[in-house]
């Protein structure tokens, strides 16, 4: 351990409860979505000696030990960042999870998902980010109640908004580092 390292204090219960809280407890890289997590400074401990939620992040440990060896940019983590603020505040977690896993299955392959359950994606409907496709020949009622699963998929609107999302907020002068 560096005297440095020795020095620093803890990161606030606060700051590191709203760091946690945005990524929704779990590794804010969307291909990963961990669910054991540490905070990892954006810019570097060594360079900021401070610990501002705008420069925190949720990563997993094997996210982190990548970050810290450059393998995932500091460019990049600030887009992951923004991407969980502006996304946190307009869709669920369960909502962006499904978003994040429908647009990276092929096209036109869906999720099975159990019809009476679909209202967990109301808002993604409403923007037309995803579509349900059903089997109209292997239906299947319960009690009245249609159970055969329904098959989600993400629309082109969807694709563009993953795509996009936090794009133009980022300096692409940033060079990365």
């Amino acid at each position: 351990m560096t005297a440095d390292f020795e020095k620093r204090p803890p990161i606030p219960a606060e700051v590191k409860r709203r760091v946690l809280v945005e990524a929704g407890h779990r590794c804010a890289i969307p291909t990963c979505r961990h669910i054991e997590t540490e905070i990892h400074h954006i810019v570097p401990w060594h360079l900021c000696k401070a610990h501002e939620y705008e420069n925190l992040i949720a990563l997993c440990a094997n996210c982190h030990r990548r970050a810290d060896r450059g393998e995932i940019d500091r460019k990049a983590l600030r887009l992951y960042k923004f991407n969980l603020r502006f996304a946190h505040d307009k869709f669920s977690q369960i909502e962006m999870d499904m978003l994040f896993h429908l647009a990276a299955l092929p096209t036109g392959r869906g999720e099975p998902w159990a019809p009476f359950m679909l209202i967990f994606f109301k808002r993604l409907f409403d923007m037309k980010y995803v579509s349900v496709v059903r089997s109209e020949t292997s239906m299947m009622v319960v009690h009245g109640v249609r159970s055969d699963p329904a098959f989600l998929l993400v629309t082109d609107a969807g694709r563009q908004f993953i795509g996009e999302l936090g794009f133009h907020e980022i300096d692409d002068t940033d060079d990365g580092n």
